[in-house]
């Protein structure tokens, strides 16, 4: 639990209606030690090598160990598959910045075991691990956690609490914090390198102690007027997660730190937020350009250590108020909401299904759902000639859109449309969404400025290009753009085969070898007079049709005259000679 306005907490969890939670039986879910976390990460890395990676600050940083003489690290999990790409949104899930808030330690552990196990099984974990880059700090503070203290081993002889030692707003020192020099912990050195290689769009810090969903402001910077430049989209987020998380002991008050809780200096939730962009107000000593997320406090149990039996189990983990549900499983599904968010994407859901080879005239039905999102301001299927038809196409069909809730979470809405291709060519084709214009209102917000969150521009800014590029092993880019689009679908339309080259396609032709553009059949049998002497109609041309021919000689019988020049005469008489023997036609359409 954060220690801000200490004085006001005791009696917060009543004022905002948290109860206590009744024992249903044992569950699944137990409490780790800090070797028992090695083993399991170090298990999910080997089970799964394609898709985690396991370090630590201090191999990846070059950081001293955690705490006065003892050998403690700071791991970092690495979620994403990379087949499917090296530069996808990121997401930031810190946990236990303070020691004896342990609980927050088994959602680290359940998250990564959730999208590791289920990938390949569950559609959307899947998709969440294939189009994001997942790094979660299961444990930020050993020395505390191994001492179960709240604060932990700093740079000076004081210990210090972690989640008052980041950069943002760390001068004046007054609430709750030790000294005036940011980042002395090991912990906090280690989040704010990650800062520095990365543009994490959402961050979550888990603590526990009360339960709250908490925003930016929370800095004594902004106790007056508490509402961010991203304030619409930080609480828009905020009660997506407390809806995800579910009822279990009541659903989660969220709101600004500073209205909920209060200031407190140096936090993560603002950190996270702010200190790229209001960088006069973060320590000068630690700039980075990756801290322009929407960042949050989740604030898991009304006790730092609770029950066991309230932990919950992983039986219909992903829905709220499941058979086994608990703090880790709500909060499981906090940070997965938090992941899924980070950015849009469009995906067929008949890609397999549609055919891609074509004749003029035909039609294909596109059916499509747009998911990483608030609202669908509007969708639909763009086609052309160019590769890339988001940008540049040819034609789209009318917009759609969806306002709902659950436009593009949890149930998401079904599209379809129907287009068609009357002329041959190769073309391309994707749905493609515009969405979250409404993340751009604002009301009063301090400062007085647009959006900055990474979230909000760049899915509002076209053409915004943003690149993090401390490590050149670690280079990260975010490109704006106003409509997201699924992969395009090539559709290859053949003009249909026209052997007689008569402007009727084999498939229409009544005669395919003998060019008859008129398609005369004055006995309506399916051949083209042009090549049916078979007068009888019995299936091959013979003496019997030759016999018929003469006895009409010099007339103008319809079916005899061939050639259609209004006589039988020679000329039809050389037609009948070449297929002596044979079978009329052929014709496409018998």
């Amino acid at each position: 639990m954060n220690a801000r306005m200490m004085g006001l907490l005791r009696g917060s969890a009543l004022a905002l209606g948290l109860g206590v939670v009744a024992q249903s039986g044992a569950a699944p879910f137990t409490y780790s030690t800090y070797q028992s976390m090695i083993a399991d990460l170090e298990a999910l890395e080997a089970a799964y090598p394609q898709l985690a990676e396991l370090s630590t600050a201090q191999d990846v940083f070059g950081l001293p160990p955690d705490g006065f003489g003892n050998d403690l690290s700071q791991y970092i999990l690495r979620i994403t598959n990379e087949s499917t790409g090296l530069d996808k949104p990121e997401v930031l899930l810190v946990h236990v910045q303070h020691g004896d808030e342990v609980v927050g330690l088994e959602v680290a552990l359940q998250t990564a075991r959730l999208l590791l196990e289920q990938y390949g099984q569950d559609e959307w974990l899947t998709a969440l691990v294939d189009r994001r880059e997942i790094y979660i700090m299961p444990l930020a503070n050993p020395q505390g956690f191994i001492l179960d203290r709240r604060t932990s081993p700093g740079t000076e002889a004081s210990n210090e609490d972690m989640n008052r030692d980041h950069v943002y707003d760390r001068d004046d020192c007054q609430f709750f914090c030790s000294d005036e020099d940011s980042l002395s912990t090991v912990g906090g050195r280690a989040i704010h390198e990650l800062a520095r290689r990365h543009l994490f769009r959402v961050v979550l810090d888990f603590h526990g102690g009360i339960e709250l969903i908490l925003h930016p402001w929370g800095s004594p910077l902004h106790t007056q007027n508490t509402e961010s430049p991203d304030d619409v989209a930080a609480r828009d987020l905020g009660l997506r997660m407390r809806s995800f998380g579910g009822p279990f002991n009541g659903l989660t008050p969220v709101g600004t730190a500073n209205d909920l809780l209060g200031p407190a200096n140096g936090p993560l939730d603002d950190t996270s937020y702010a200190a790229s962009w209001d960088a006069g107000n973060a320590d000068p000593l630690w700039p980075t350009d990756g801290w322009r997320a929407l960042g949050y406090t989740i604030e898991i149990s009304n006790q730092k250590r609770p029950p066991q039996f309230s932990l919950g189990g992983d039986a219909d983990l992903l829905t709220p108020g499941g058979a086994e549900d608990g703090y880790v499983p709500k909060n499981v599904r906090v940070a997965l909401a938090a992941i899924d968010i980070a950015e849009p994407w469009v995906e067929w859901t008949n890609r397999e299904q549609v055919a891609t080879t074509l004749q003029p005239g035909d039609s294909i039905d596109v059916e499509w759902r747009v998911r990483g999102c608030f609202e669908i301001d509007e969708t639909r299927v763009r086609w052309g000639t160019d590769a890339n038809p988001r940008v540049n196409f040819d034609a789209q069909t009318p917009a759609q859109q969806d306002a709902s809730s659950t436009a593009c979470f949890d149930t998401p809405t079904a599209f379809q449309a129907s287009i068609s291709f009357p002329e041959a060519g190769t073309f391309f084709v994707t749905p493609v969404a515009r969405t979250d214009g409404d993340l751009t209102n604002q009301g009063n917000p301090t400062p007085a400025l647009p959006p900055q969150s990474w979230v909000v521009r760049s899915r509002n800014e076209d053409g915004l290009l943003a690149t993090n590029a401390v490590d050149p092993l670690e280079i990260n880019t975010i490109v704006g753009q106003l409509f997201w689009g699924a992969e395009p679908l090539q559709i290859d339309v053949e003009a249909a085969a026209d052997a007689d080259s008569d402007g009727i396609a084999d498939a229409s032709d009544n005669c395919t070898l003998v060019a008859n553009p008129d398609q005369r059949d004055t006995n309506a049998d399916g051949f083209g007079n042009v090549c049916d002497p078979d007068f009888n109609n019995d299936g091959v041309v013979n003496f019997a049709d030759l016999g018929q021919l003469k006895s009409v000689f010099f007339s103008g019988s319809a079916d005899e005259d061939l050639d259609g020049d209004g006589a039988v005469n020679f000329t039809d008489l050389g037609v009948l000679k070449q297929y002596f023997f044979l079978p009329p036609g052929p014709a496409g359409s018998l």
